[in-house]
């Protein structure tokens, strides 16, 4: 196989780190709902070029026996069965969904803050139907997610020309969204969790939340209590002034790390850990740290997935590259994992994109520091 060419040597941005501010007073949030705010990026380490393929599903020998005792019940032929090679170099298609379908985000723009006049927000809204014995399970370094060779199946995305206001955003993240669905959704399936699609909100003003407000200067946010990623488009664009879309591609990837983690119930476990220690605990930083860098390691398999189906490493490499350089050198607090640490993990996810290993509730502590 020809590898992909070697990309043009990147040259961080000239700017101050930003420190993360902190968020809202929890209030009357459940403990298993805790919302995911972003780091600041740092100096950018090197990224591999290449990423093999994804995991091949080992669901051959279940599809047979279907198929034969179809055959010698209404007698209607034969089917061939094509094997599949784990040493190939092309990743498996994406597998169609066997339960209802996830619809589509349709969008809309209005502005939400009487303190901008100039970037209005654009609100994505999603339905899916969800199987009903499709529940999530509060479990961490046991979660069925984890089935042992699944990763994020090849995904092929059509994504519109980037540019970084506000209406340009919101329709570059509607595009990605559906593709990062189809990556995954094989995955949830067979773990027999729930694969409803979260919402996307780009906002270029200050936004009301159901996990407080979010300013425009502040980084993206994932809300598990309506599962919805806001994406504050001024921010990356203004604060850090990057324009290049992989990194926005790279962050909206990160978020739905965060969204998996919701479907999967390691969220809601992870919330009722951090209380039973505290959240600002060194225990509970630790556990902090641990659900930040698995969402980094599934941006790292949603960007192969994406690789193997043809996007273009023009979006893929500073994607991994501006991930790779956000850690807590960046902040005051010890609840994201230093710059090399996230390097090691999205690299990881990339590399192998295999769900199994992006298990940092199984690592140690010296993994997730």
């Amino acid at each position: 196989m020809t590898q992909p060419p070697m990309p043009p040597q990147w040259q961080p941005p000239q700017w101050q780190p930003q420190q993360w501010q902190q968020p809202p007073p929890p209030g009357q949030v459940p403990a298993s709902w805790i919302p995911f705010e972003e780091r600041p990026t740092g100096p950018i380490p090197r990224i591999p070029q290449h990423a093999p393929p994804p995991p091949q599903r080992s669901n051959t020998g279940l599809v047979v026996a279907l198929v034969l005792a179809a055959v010698a019940l209404f007698g209607f032929g034969t089917v061939g069965a094509v094997a599949l090679s784990e040493s190939s170099h092309q990743a498996e298609e994406p597998v169609a969904p066997s339960g209802p379908p996830i619809s589509t985000s349709t969008s809309a723009s209005e502005t939400t803050s009487e303190t901008s006049t100039s970037a209005p927000t654009s609100t994505s809204s999603s339905t899916s139907e969800v199987s009903t014995n499709a529940v999530p399970v509060l479990k961490l370094g046991d979660n069925p997610l984890n089935v042992e060779g699944n990763g994020a199946v090849t995904t092929s995305c059509s994504l519109p020309e980037f540019s970084t206001d506000v209406a340009s955003q919101d329709a570059f993240y509607q595009a990605v969204l559906p593709c990062l669905v189809r990556a995954w959704e094989p995955a949830l399936e067979e773990a027999n969790l729930p694969t409803d699609t979260p919402k996307v909100v780009t906002t270029g003003d200050d936004i009301n939340t159901p996990c407080g407000l979010r300013t425009w200067d502040q980084t993206a946010l994932y809300c598990p209590q309506d599962n919805t990623i806001y994406m504050t488009a001024r921010y990356y664009s203004e604060v850090e002034g990057r324009s290049d879309a992989g990194v926005f591609l790279g962050q909206l990837a990160h978020e739905f790390g965060h969204a998996l983690q919701r479907l999967s119930g390691i969220n809601g476990a992870y919330g009722n850990a951090s209380a039973s220690v505290g959240g600002t605990s060194p225990a509970g930083l630790e556990l902090t740290r641990r659900s930040e860098l698995q969402a980094t390691c599934f941006e790292g398999m949603s960007l192969a997935a994406f690789q193997n189906g043809g996007v273009s490493n023009d979006l893929i490499f500073p994607a991994l590259r501006d991930s790779a350089g956000r850690g807590d050198e960046n902040s005051n607090t010890q609840d994201h994992g230093s710059i090399q640490t996230n390097s090691q993990w999205v690299e990881q996810g990339f590399s192998k994109n295999r769900i199994t290993e992006c298990n940092t509730w199984l690592s140690s502590p010296g993994d997730v520091d």
